[in-house]
């Protein structure tokens, strides 16, 4: 399967073993395809739509013949972003009161991740409170209806005082700030969602004098060639869910009908099936 992160292989950062630190995957983007003459680019480094396409041998990893590659295509991104978050980047310990804000594709594999590593409790927020069965499937302990009520109360209620970590997984300005107020003394905050470009995110000081942190975290500060054989091998264990991510399977044809469905928030994650062996 691919990885979307291109790095080079051999850079001081991939020699350490932080690919996603790699300058090679910041603006070099390759620009394997032509149409009419004129050069394209490969959509983030792997051209997903295509049917044939063209990446670096680094982004391409053998999986076990054994995992459908329907499920194990989610691995590339939203598992490894997600659950990447939980293992590699926050390094969450069991026993460690969690939040995970949103339940989408990249939130749901940070609860599925929290749940292996025994966090607890793990308490899910989301505005669409038909996501709750979703979310307790994954792992969530609890389930908090960001639609309603105060949101940072309730998550103080919970965790008793604040959580020691928090995942924003949303993308959003508001769901980021609010964040903050979800966390005990010392704890951090994860920013994996993507704002608009050009979005400034607004605290005050005085909210993280206690010790408390942010962090980013690109990809999961994933190593693909290591982590998405392991994702696979325990999903083949039966204790890592792919299967239950996909909500449902599209034909090439129904692309646009995907984009909608995603945007309407009806989708965990939606695959596209090109219908080619």
């Amino acid at each position: 399967m691919l990885s979307t992160l291109g790095n080079c292989g051999t850079c001081a950062h991939c020699d350490h073993s932080r690919p996603t630190m790699c300058r090679d995957t910041f603006g070099h983007r390759p620009t394997p395809f032509s149409l009419d003459g004129v050069t394209h680019y490969a959509f983030a480094n792997v051209s997903s739509f295509a049917e044939p396409t063209v990446v670096k041998a680094t982004q391409a990893v053998p999986i076990p013949k054994e995992v459908p590659l329907a499920s194990v295509c989610l691995i590339g991104c939203g598992v490894l972003t997600g659950a990447g978050a939980v293992f590699n980047r926050a390094r969450v310990e069991a026993g460690e009161r969690t939040v995970v804000v949103g339940v989408g594709g990249i939130g749901l594999n940070a609860i599925q991740a929290l749940r292996l590593v025994g966090a607890d409790p793990i308490v899910a927020v989301e505005a669409n409170p038909d996501k709750e069965a979703l979310a307790r499937q994954f792992g969530a302990t609890h389930f908090v209806d960001a639609s309603e009520g105060n949101a940072v109360e309730a998550v103080q209620d919970l965790t008793g005082g604040g959580a020691d970590w928090a995942f924003e997984c949303v993308g959003s300005k508001a769901a980021m700030e609010q964040a903050l107020a979800y966390l005990d003394w010392s704890g951090s905050l994860v920013i994996l969602g993507v704002t608009p470009a050009g979005t400034a995110v607004e605290f005050f000081p005085e909210a993280i004098y206690l010790d408390k942190s942010i962090l980013g975290c690109r990809y999961g500060a994933s190593r693909p060639q290591r982590d998405i054989p392991r994702y696979a091998e325990i999903y083949l264990s039966g204790r890592f869910m792919l299967d239950e991510l996909i909500t449902e399977i599209y034909p090439m044809d129904e692309i646009q009908t995907v984009f909608e469905d995603m945007e309407a928030g009806r989708l965990a994650r939606g695959v596209l099936d090109f219908g080619v062996e």
